[in-house]
């Protein structure tokens, strides 16, 4: 099984600090995510761009969160230009650059 990178990218439609409210109230329904390993949320306010990368452990889990109630609930709500793009993980290069742990 070879884990995949799912990375959201998107622009806010509202204010840094009212997403983040709102962030906080779906991290617990996407830590639960299946097959999730772990996610790291980037967020410049100043600008309204995010970016999320999201390690799944197979492409399978990674595209039904894709195409589920979570990305779906931010297109339709505080974000717009939402992309997705899911990838493989390069299990080889990422070890050397400190990533083992995580492929585990």
């Amino acid at each position: 099984m070879t884990p995949a990178l799912l990375t959201v990218a998107y622009r806010l439609q509202i204010p840094s600090e009212r997403f983040r409210t709102h962030a906080r109230s779906v991290a617990d329904q996407i830590a639960e995510a299946p097959g999730l390993v772990w996610k790291i949320w980037g967020l410049d306010p100043d600008s309204g761009q995010g970016t999320s990368v999201y390690l799944f452990r197979d492409a399978a889990s990674a595209s039904a969160f894709a195409t589920g109630p979570v990305i779906a609930g931010l297109r339709n709500g505080p974000a717009r230009d939402v992309i997705t793009r899911i990838s493989p993980v390069e299990a080889g290069l990422s070890t050397i650059t400190g990533a083992a742990p995580a492929l585990m």
